[in-house]
């Protein structure tokens, strides 16, 4: 697992002053906005859950806007979705453990084949997000270094 990302306050690798710069400007590069929370999440009570505890995870980090309120919000909703089916499934293999059954069988497959469907888009979703530690590291190093764009002046000047 990859090491925790630290702020430059509370790093103690000697830094040059130019990686000093570079680092607080990748810090201080995305705005702060507040989070509205969509109507889907305020109808959810399990998603609104999900939603107040990512958001306060994610407060002081800066990584999530109101832009992407909407695709958290699927994100939450989808957490409220795989707890339900994880429920499911837990009380069919408790059915099943006293007695076979291959119809219980039969409607774990589909559970597990749903909970998987639901993981996999939450990974997406998690990484699109920048909630995974490969993604935040992959927006940290973007902000860090900016890519230049060689294209920019084909156009003139905006």
């Amino acid at each position: 697992m990859p090491t925790p990302v630290k702020s430059l306050d509370n790093m103690s690798k000697h830094l040059t002053r130019e990686e000093r710069d570079l680092r607080s400007a990748g810090e201080n590069a995305l705005p702060s906005r507040p989070l509205k929370r969509p109507k889907l999440i305020r109808d959810d009570p399990a998603a609104a859950k999900h939603w107040a505890r990512i958001v306060k995870s994610v407060e002081g980090l800066d990584l999530l806007d109101e832009l992407d309120a909407d695709a958290l919000s699927i994100y939450c909703a989808k957490l409220a979705r795989r707890d339900v089916l994880q429920a499911e499934y837990l009380r069919y293999q408790k059915t099943f453990d006293n007695g076979n059954s291959i119809a219980t069988l039969k409607i774990m497959l589909q559970l597990s084949g749903a909970l998987q469907e639901i993981e996999r888009a939450l990974l997406a979703y998690g990484s699109k997000l920048g909630l995974t530690p490969e993604s935040r590291l992959r927006l940290a190093r973007r902000a860090a270094n900016p890519v230049e764009d060689s294209d920019a002046d084909l156009f003139g000047e905006m």
